[in-house]
């Protein structure tokens, strides 16, 4: 084995051999090589002490990026509710058995009780015929089985309509809660059918109802000598087709058939003079008459049968001029 210490003292041997130049030299370099071994570790250290700081970091994000923990319940936290559960399914349970017995029972009792039988009967828009009359004539029953009563009330407007001509409709409804009301709705009356020295209301159906006045209405006009409905509703309705200037200026139609035409009208107008006509084309052949009766000096007859012809009034013949007196 070698000594550590021969080797040393052959060193400082070797060196005092050396020139002064070489030991200059031999110091540099051992200062550099000094110099570069201490830059090393101090550049480890600082490479050391980086990893160590990235670790720490990054230890740090990951604790904070851990997701919480779920919290443990136990079994003593859940019985509240499992006791809750429970009380809400008994309470539905009970309320159905509660309803099961209860929609029967409220069924018997309302049957039992006054309200399932009729307590009123109130009408609405009737203007011409007494309200006591149409309950009385619908047969509808106070004090009976309501529902009944309600499911053929079919029945009951039907004997209104055939009781009453002025009748158009009638509808049954409820108006409280035991309670009927029956809206009418009446037909219009439109004219007056003269007979016997009396006046009976026309209905714009042709109707004609059997209820005579002494004195007619000024604002309707006055139909005479009709035999039958079909012919008063034809007139009527040709006659409510006219403009409303010629149909103010209607006082009142005759039936004047002839042998050979049985659809003649004879039209007394306000003004005095008097129209033949057709009924069946009444609402054609009156538009005419305006410029007709501009154009007449006197007043006369306008036949309108077959064209239209002009005459005045035969002097010699006295029943034209009664027949226009009495019309007016």
């Amino acid at each position: 084995m070698s000594d550590p210490n021969s080797s040393k003292k052959k060193k400082s041997t070797n060196e005092e051999e050396l020139t002064p130049w070489q030991k200059e030299h031999l110091r540099y370099l051992r200062e550099r090589q000094d110099n570069e071994e201490k830059a090393s570790d101090d550049k480890a250290e600082k490479s050391l002490e980086s990893s160590e700081t990235k670790q720490a970091e990054n230890f740090s994000e990951k604790k904070i990026e851990e997701p919480p923990k779920k919290e443990r319940i136990s079994f003593a936290d859940r019985l509240p509710k499992l006791k809750s559960y429970r009380n809400k399914q008994l309470h539905k349970r009970l309320l159905t058995i509660i309803m099961i017995f209860a929609i029967p029972l409220l069924f018997v009792l309302y049957y039992i009780s006054p309200l399932n039988s009729l307590a009123e009967v109130d009408v609405s828009g009737n203007q011409n015929i007494a309200s006591q009359k149409i309950v009385a004539s619908s047969g509808l029953q106070v004090n009976q089985n309501l529902w009944r009563q309600y499911f053929d009330r079919d029945q009951f407007t039907r004997r209104l309509t055939k009781e009453f001509p002025r009748i158009k409709n009638a509808k049954i409804k409820f108006s409280a809660l035991n309670q009927f009301r029956i809206d009418v709705t009446e037909h219009k009356e439109v004219s007056l059918l003269a007979k016997d020295g009396k006046y009976f209301p026309v209905l714009e159906n042709g109707e004609v109802v059997q209820e005579p006045q002494e004195e007619a209405d000024k604002d309707k006009i006055i139909l005479e000598d009709f035999t039958n409905q079909n012919q008063i509703l034809t007139t009527i309705e040709n006659y409510r087709k006219l403009p409303q200037e010629i149909q103010s200026g209607v006082s009142q139609i005759n039936y004047t058939p002839s042998d050979n035409n049985d659809e003649l009208l004879t039209i007394f107008m306000n003004d005095g003079n008097r129209v033949i006509i057709n009924v069946s084309n009444m609402d054609q052949q009156m538009q005419y008459y305006p410029q007709v009766a501009k154009e007449m000096d006197d007043k006369g007859i306008i036949d309108m049968e077959v064209g239209i012809f002009v005459r005045p009034y035969d002097e010699n013949n006295t029943d034209d001029e009664e027949d226009q007196e009495d019309s007016e």
